[in-house]
């Protein structure tokens, strides 16, 4: 099973650090370009709602959607109703960079996936998500029973 911390890790690692150097040339990296594309097909969603599909700190997403904001990706405008919620929109910037973002990204997953058949792709998405979201929920577990403390 160490096995299986080993090639995430590796997976991780490579995945990140090859997306960082195709995303250079847009000056965002592998942790930005979910936002982009999430926001260019969800326009007008809130920032809860970001928090609410990512599995991240609140504070990283905050973080990440400041960034974005400040490169020209996305704007923030608060809620009509509520002034502490934030609506998301992209910009021009985003919109016109959303193809060929999307475009690496694809390319970046046939690449890697290429050594497997055809089943072995069909089921790999369900197997990775399935020990994601229970890695994700042991770690909201101790961290809530740190908080307990």
């Amino acid at each position: 099973m160490r096995e299986f911390v080993k090639w995430s890790a590796i997976l991780n690692l490579g995945l990140s650090g090859y997306l960082d150097k195709k995303l250079a040339k847009f000056e965002i990296n592998s942790s930005q370009f979910f936002y982009i594309l999430k926001v260019c097909e969800s326009p007008g969603m809130t920032q809860d709602c970001v928090f609410q599909n990512v599995y991240r700190n609140p504070s990283n997403i905050t973080r990440a959607l400041a960034q974005l904001e400040g490169k020209g990706y996305i704007e923030r405008k608060p809620s009509r109703e509520d002034k502490r919620t934030y609506h998301l929109f992209p910009t021009e910037k985003a919109m016109a960079s959303y193809d060929e973002i999307l475009s690496i990204l694809m390319e970046c997953v046939e690449e890697v996936l290429a050594p497997l058949t055809t089943g072995e792709k069909e089921i790999l998405p369900a197997l990775l998500r399935k020990t994601a979201e229970k890695a994700f929920q042991m770690n909201q577990d101790e961290k809530e029973r740190l908080e307990e403390m």
